[in-house]
């Protein structure tokens, strides 16, 4: 294992997908227009209109940002697989599916709103009909799949971090501050708030950082061993 010669390029990808992917997320909620709580759907509708581009733009970041760290994923997943092969292979499994969950959310609160909301200005929907679309759209119980499968994310990660951290790969600080991360980042679905999800972005971005670095400085060996 240790004289695979891709083990460079495995653990290189895996510390820059650790610091790209949070900086990239974190560039989406600093541009994404405000966000309200359900129920405000013709207010929301209105914001969404006016700021059309940005939201768009916002959440294509946030969707390559999630792509992205998929390679942070799959890293951390041989990492932790050394020594903790079932660690290893049920967190990332566990992440992988939670970040097609937040791929799909995105997807549902960034196009799909956006479209929803910048009709209010076609004459030939208005903000009335609009604002109804939206308010069927996070009402809808098939919502529900998507919201939920997150979960998977947050504890896939805990996983990994923590996993890490247990094999001396990582300093268990690094370990803990990803773990608040994802949970911040994880509950952005049911805490409304541009603050917090900024805030989230920003502890992600440093968890990513203080999780990366030991990563990068360790040598191809010691990648391949699980440990420093």
């Amino acid at each position: 294992m240790e004289s695979l010669p891709q083990l460079g390029v495995y653990r290189i990808a895996t510390g820059a997908a650790l610091i790209a992917a949070p900086a990239l997320f974190l560039l989406d909620n600093l541009l994404h227009p405000e966000e309200l709580e359900r129920g405000n759907t013709g207010e929301q509708v209105q914001l969404i209109a006016d700021s059309y581009t940005r939201w768009q733009l916002a959440h294509a970041v946030g969707f390559v940002s999630i792509v992205v760290f998929a390679a942070a994923v799959l890293g951390l997943a041989f990492l932790v697989r050394r020594r903790q092969p079932w660690l290893g292979l049920l967190g990332g499994a566990l992440a992988l599916a939670g970040l097609l969950g937040l791929a799909a959310v995105i997807t549902i609160d960034g196009f799909s709103w956006g479209v929803v909301g910048v009709t209010s200005e076609d004459p030939r929907v208005g903000s009335f009909a609009s604002a109804g679309v939206l308010d069927v759209i996070q009402d809808s119980r098939w919502g529900w799949l998507y919201y939920v499968t997150p979960v998977g994310f947050v504890a896939g990660m805990i996983a990994l971090a923590v996993g890490a951290a247990r094999q001396g790969a990582v300093p268990p600080w690094a370990a803990g501050l990803l773990v608040v991360a994802v949970l911040m980042v994880g509950t952005e679905t049911a805490i409304i708030s541009n603050a917090y999800f900024i805030a989230g972005a920003a502890v992600f971005l440093v968890a990513g950082v203080a999780m990366a670095l030991p990563i990068l400085r360790m040598g191809d060996s010691a990648f391949a061993q699980g440990r420093r």
